[in-house]
């Protein structure tokens, strides 16, 4: 089993259900995690737990932004991508900013 202890864990997506869950679980684990969130979806009481941990850092942010994206990646060990727009009725009813959050935000968070 590898030992996240003190691993640098950035989370996109982290104020939704999956990422709060997500955020839960590695604190517990040890690790230092930034959760990175814009709340389009994501709720901030999901997050609310953490807020005092002082190995949570949040940061508001877009993935569609290329330097909030690398500000917030950088020295991380791992980055779980949980950020997306889902829903088929909203992706059909604007498909440009469905790309733009699910293509160039997953773009950007490799890049």
């Amino acid at each position: 089993m590898i030992d996240l202890t003190d691993a640098r864990i950035l989370i996109t997506g982290g104020a939704g259900f999956i990422g709060s869950h997500l955020t839960k679980k590695l604190l517990s684990c040890g690790c230092r995690v930034t959760v990175l969130d814009d709340f389009s979806t994501g709720k901030e009481h999901n997050l609310a737990p953490f807020a005092d941990n002082p190995s949570f850092r949040l940061i508001r942010g877009d993935i569609r932004d290329l330097e909030c994206c690398r500000k917030a990646a950088c020295q991380m060990d791992y980055i779980l991508h949980e950020a997306a727009r889902g829903s088929v009725p909203r992706s059909i009813k604007n498909p440009a900013a469905t790309f733009a959050v699910n293509a160039n935000g997953f773009s950007n968070i490799i890049t």
